[in-house]
């Protein structure tokens, strides 16, 4: 008789407190949303900072024209095409050279052409910055006439990399 007492008073006990520490979080909650809301509405301007975000975005699209892995070239030379849109001022091509010996990467352009050399055995990436609208060409060729054996891309900007 007596535990049932003790039990009941212990689930009385436990009900009571539950229900006072509900009522005060409630009560504590409501005053402080209350506050942050009155602070933020004078201190925040949701317009002027989402204008400002947006005049600072600058809008890069970017083109992946050529995109050749694992090439085996038996002549020893790689050539592809590609056509630079107007207003495009800027690309990058990226070349690995894993073939034993090195290679000579040219990019042709409205009759200029710009000779890169890459070591047997290792990659580079280069970045072109005033580029022409029009046809341009790599091409990578082998020192000895090997068969080249690599990767190649080309990716074009309209906008600083």
């Amino acid at each position: 008789m007596k535990l049932n007492k003790v039990l009941s008073l212990m689930i009385v006990g436990a009900i009571l407190g539950i229900g006072g520490v509900s009522v005060y979080a409630n009560a504590d909650t409501d005053a402080v949303q209350g506050d942050a809301i009155e602070s933020n509405a004078d201190a925040i301007e949701p317009d002027a900072v989402q204008s400002d975000a947006i005049e600072n975005i600058q809008v890069r699209s970017q083109n992946l024209v050529i995109s050749d892995v694992n090439i085996s070239q038996s002549n020893g030379t790689y050539e592809r095409t590609w056509s630079q849109p107007k207003g495009w001022k800027y690309y990058r091509f990226y070349v690995k050279n894993a073939t034993g010996t090195k290679v000579k990467v040219q990019i042709q352009q409205n009759g200029y052409t710009q000779d890169y050399n890459l070591s047997a055995n290792a990659s580079n990436v280069w970045t072109q910055s005033a580029a022409v609208a029009g046809d341009h060409k790599i091409i990578v060729s082998t020192s000895d006439g090997r068969k080249f054996k690599g990767d190649v891309s080309v990716r074009l900007a309209d906008a600083p990399f």
